[in-house]
């Protein structure tokens, strides 16, 4: 027997036995509660499976480009060759720093059809495996012996609409008509061949040197003296060092402009191809950062929310599962046992709800794996359809189960010291305002506090604040950045496409038939050369003149003012950006001519660019300042027709010039990609924040259904009682709007800013005033109405069950 006052020894409770005890209360855990578990779980386990397929997700899209690039064997280091100085080609394969390197032959083709269509074909001896190995994404690679095989690239593939198994007629230029592209040269002079389109492929980039299609060595054999290029690419000898890896690029570039000293100028490469080489692999298109920035954001801050707001679900079920089992833990305190046992034998009982979000979370991860990269990252996955992620699976699971048994172990724990905590008489002073209002004095304790009675458990309301804070800037953030990407692609005009047509190479006859052309409202000559800006000289870029032949075409200006005399020059936002250049600042230029100004910027702007060039790169001076660097610039015109006439000018410009349609640059049809996904986004957070409302002020009101009837019994009206509980209901929820309305404005305001300044236009964002300002009041009323729901049924029910039960 056990001498009165004393508490029971562990070897005087029935059946003795190290761990007996703990066993057996956690069987009457299951007994009474398996069910409220397994569901717990269950939810557990939904929660944990969206956020590890979410990160599945999210690493199969921010890993896509990376992947792409070493499946397709990107080249560290391309440049174009002149054909008539076979001496630079002999020279490329010695550059320093090159392990590796092959160089192919090149052909500017017309593509025999309806309309104008020019094409690159790049063909050469057998390469290394590992060097220019596009990934097939439809049919096969062509066969070594095949001089009529075809291999294109999806770019080619979609603007031609070619297909696998598609006959098409490709007539040559020579050499000396490419270098007549100025000024016209007539009809091709070169061969004409009958090709077969055996396969499509896929590149990190088709573009450049690489052309948009690629051939066989046999078809570089049959046709090599007509070439009109070379093309060089090169695996560089890279440390992983920047510093190193940089130095070498420069030296790579210096030796490649030496290999032209003492050679005659080739007769193409200057206006028409840069002379300064490109690095793909570390200068890969910043629409694809910016477009995995976006994607890393919004899936990260959804798994963000659902995290939080599940842990919150899951632990207040789980401290509602253990406050029901209070009494039972004074009981066995008052029979010996320590709190880290009956902590121990809660959490043994849990391992079932446990194994049973194992078990779900690890199914939802596995079927994660069958998603696609998210928006426009889809193009640059090089093994499509089921890549499930076994190490994620594994130890995701694994950290969901003791994810859950935590949450267990803390709830058990507060459980247990409510339950040994003794309510302690307290005097409080309220305000004088809370004697006139006691309903918002009462609900405001109810919500600050989380609880009104010691020994009772409550959820702290900064939990709740930030909660809902968290979930009101994603939604917020993702509306902004959906409105803004809506905008730039519904207007051209911000991304510098201010014309109906472009006509390439155009020539002074053809200027004169447009200008006097009644169909034509505005005619604007564009002169075009290629200059250096950073003092590496390691880039080149596009320098723009326009030339307003009729009318006016505008050009989409982010700052300041176009220039007006010589010396002036308005620089693109992406150089802007790079060169960390603003108004008022020098800059110095160097032409592929070898002549160079200093000119002082006036203006960022975003102009159309030419030749494929990239969106955002280009600088703009004036027609006097282009002339006197160079000696022979490239011409092209943009067009703006006259209302209703844009199709039939095409119709009939396009029989006999290249003209072209102001389609959507690569840039902003991978930001196209992404359109949905804030709209996606911003639902799944508000179904989110719904279902997290709804779960936490019933609960909260349920929670104090004790004090509803206390204060009942104290003289409060019903009236009273639902006032009281929607002030709670109200204030639980209204301070996490209101921040959070304010974090989210921020927040889409930087990500916008992030993604139009790595794209190259304008960075002011779209922000959406009334669905925003609908937010705090949707929101407010929501909760008022989510609390009133139990707050009347609590006001109704008898006291002294409310006492009873609550």
């Amino acid at each position: 027997m056990t001498a009165p006052g004393r508490r029971p020894t562990r070897s005087a409770l029935p059946g003795g036995g190290a761990g007996w005890h703990v066993r057996a209360v956690a069987r009457a855990e299951l007994r009474t509660g398996l069910r409220a578990l397994l569901a717990l779980g269950l939810i557990a386990g939904v929660v944990g499976g969206l956020l590890l397929g979410a990160a599945v997700v999210a690493d199969r899209t921010g890993s896509a480009y990376p992947r792409l690039v070493e499946r397709s064997g990107l080249d560290d280091a391309r440049a174009y060759l002149p054909a008539d100085l076979p001496e630079v080609t002999a020279r490329f394969a010695g550059l320093p720093g090159v392990e590796e390197s092959w160089t192919a032959y090149a052909w500017i083709a017309r593509i025999a059809g309806p309309t104008l269509q020019y094409t690159s074909v790049i063909a050469g001896p057998e390469r290394p495996d590992d060097l220019v190995a596009p990934v097939i994404v439809a049919g096969r690679a062509p066969r070594v012996e095949a001089a009529d095989e075809l291999l294109v690239g999806e770019p080619l593939a979609a603007a031609a609409g070619l297909r696998v198994g598609d006959r098409i007629t490709l007539k040559m230029l020579t050499l000396r008509q490419i270098a007549r592209f100025d000024v016209g040269f007539g009809e091709p002079e070169g061969a004409t061949r009958r090709m077969t389109v055996v396969g499509i492929g896929r590149m990190p980039s088709w573009s450049g040197a690489l052309g948009d299609s690629l051939s066989t060595p046999a078809f570089a054999a049959r046709n090599a003296g007509a070439a009109g290029g070379r093309s060089g690419f090169a695996r560089l000898a890279y440390t992983g060092d920047p510093a190193a890896d940089a130095a070498l690029r420069a030296e790579f570039v210096a030796a490649l402009a030496r290999s032209y000293e003492g050679l005659p100028r080739p007769s193409i490469v200057g206006n028409y191809v840069p002379e300064i080489p490109t690095f793909p692999t570390t200068d890969p298109d910043p629409a694809v950062a910016a477009a995995e920035r976006v994607l890393g954001i919004g899936l990260w801050g959804f798994a963000l929310v659902v995290g939080v707001g599940g842990c919150v679900v899951v632990g207040q079920g789980l401290v509602r599962h253990h406050a029901r089992g209070a009494t039972d833990q004074r009981v066995e305190n008052a029979l010996g046992m320590t709190a880290a046992e009956r902590i121990g034998a809660r959490v043994l009982a849990a391992g079932a709800g446990a194994g049973v979000a194992a078990v779900v979370a690890a199914g939802m991860t596995v079927a994660a794996g069958a998603v696609e990269p998210i928006g426009s990252q889809a193009r640059f996955e090089p093994d499509t359809g089921f890549r499930p992620v076994w190490g994620v699976v594994a130890g995701g699971a694994l950290v969901v189960a003791l994810c859950f048994l935590a949450l267990a172990a803390v709830s058990a724990a507060l459980a247990g010291r409510a339950a040994a905590t003794r309510p302690l008489p307290g005097r409080y002073r309220p305000a004088r305002w809370a004697v006139r209002w006691p309903p918002l004095f009462v609900g405001l304790r109810l919500a600050l506090r989380g609880r009104t009675l010691p020994g009772t458990i409550g959820l702290p309301a900064a939990i709740t604040a930030t909660g809902v804070a968290v979930t009101v800037a994603g939604i917020v953030a993702s509306t902004m950045l959906g409105a803004s990407l809506q905008r730039l692609v519904d207007t051209p005009a911000r991304y510098g496409f201010t014309a109906d047509l472009t006509i390439a190479d155009a020539r002074e006859p053809d200027l004169a038939a447009l200008a006097a052309d009644p169909r034509v409202a505005g005619l604007t000559e564009v002169e075009t050369g290629r200059v250096t800006v950073d003092p590496a000289h390691s880039r080149q870029i596009d320098a723009y003149a326009h030339v307003q032949r009729k009318g006016d075409v505008p050009v989409s200006l982010v700052s300041g003012r176009m220039p007006v005399v010589p010396g002036e020059v308005a620089v693109g936002a992406r150089v802007a950006v790079r060169e960390q250049l603003g108004l008022g600042d020098p800059v110095e230029v160097t032409s592929s001519d070898g002549r160079t100004a200093r000119l002082t910027v006036t203006g960022v702007a975003v102009p159309q660019p030419e030749r494929g060039a990239p969106l955002g790169e280009g600088l703009i001076m004036t027609p006097d300042q282009l002339r006197e660097l160079f000696r022979q610039p490239l011409a092209s015109a943009h067009v703006l027709a006259a209302p209703g006439q844009a199709a039939a000018l095409y119709a009939d410009l396009a029989q006999r010039l290249e003209v072209h349609l102001p389609g959507m640059p690569p840039e902003i049809d991978t930001l196209a990609g992404l359109l949905r996904l804030p709209e996606i986004l911003a639902t799944l957070l508000a179904v989110v924040a719904v279902a997290g409302l709804v779960h936490t002020l019933i609960g909260a009101v349920r929670r104090h259904t004790r004090d509803a009837a206390l204060l009942s019994v104290l003289g409060a009206t019903p009236g009273q009682v639902r006032a009281a509980l929607g002030v709670l209901a109200g204030t639980t929820v209204l301070p996490g709007v209101v921040f959070g309305v304010l974090f989210g404005l921020g927040a889409g305001r930087l990500l916008w800013w992030q993604v139009a300044s790595q794209t190259g236009v304008a960075p002011d964002v779209a922000v959406p005033v009334w669905p925003i300002a609908l937010i705090v009041p949707a929101v407010l009323v929501e909760s008022l109405v989510l609390g009133a729901v139990p707050a009347v049924r609590v006001a109704r029910e008898p006291v002294a069950v409310s006492l009873r039960t609550g």
